[in-house]
């Protein structure tokens, strides 16, 4: 069986374990070693912090074959100014865990990265990308042809239509949605309910139906 380490904690670390938990009630596939965590020394969800998330305690567990991570530290809040921590930590990509619930649908056509984790229900559609270290959550619907780069994240009941690209880090909230073939841009935010009908540009902030800006992420 493999191992896993959950880098991060409560929020999306917390969905990654039960979406592991989820995986392993149908076939057991991970054994969850705990949590690594700059700010948590007691259980979480009943899985032990191993230690904090650094170099010197990522290589003592790397030298096990068996052992991969998750990193969950990617959301609206912790963005590109995070990425840091990650990169510090020089994990090779394939240590990085895809954790896909039972319950999604994923096309045959589809190809996905390392670091990946699909939550219940989502839909993913032929002939799409999906990159490194992204999230997708409950019920999101991925369209056909979509391209998704690295650290991009679809919050619940999102819709990415048909041929839409989403830049590295684009962020869309829960229950936007966007027309096909626009292009979301770097690390830009689309908010909670928002109706994307054209291009996003990098680093910006939008939200409304029909989406405008309000801002920037920088």
């Amino acid at each position: 069986m493999k191992k896993l380490i959950i880098i991060g904690g409560y929020g999306n670390g917390t969905v990654v374990q039960s979406t592991i938990e989820d995986i392993n009630s149908v076939q057991k596939e991970w054994e969850l070693l705990g949590f690594l965590n700059d700010n948590e020394k007691q259980k979480i969800n009943g899985y032990e912090v191993l230690g904090v998330i650094d170099k010197e305690t990522v290589m003592s567990y790397l030298k096990d074959k068996d052992v991969f991570f998750f990193y969950s530290l990617i959301s609206v809040k912790l963005n590109h100014k995070y990425l840091n921590k990650l990169h510090d930590l020089n994990i090779p990509n394939d240590r990085f865990a895809t954790i896909i619930h039972p319950t999604a649908v994923i096309s045959k056509s589809a190809k996905i990265g390392f670091g990946v984790c699909i939550q219940p229900f989502v839909s993913v559609g032929p002939n799409t990308i999906i990159g490194n270290f992204i999230h997708i959550f409950a019920q999101a619907l991925i369209g056909h042809g979509a391209a998704l780069e690295n650290y991009s994240y679809i919050a619940n009941n999102a819709c990415v239509g048909a041929d839409v690209s989403l830049k590295e880090g684009a962020y869309l909230g829960t229950n936007a949605t966007t027309l096909e073939h626009v292009t979301l841009g770097k690390w830009c935010v689309i908010g909670i309910g928002s109706v994307v009908i054209a291009d996003v540009a990098d680093f910006s902030k939008v939200v409304g139906n029909p989406a405008r800006v309000i801002g920037t992420t920088l």
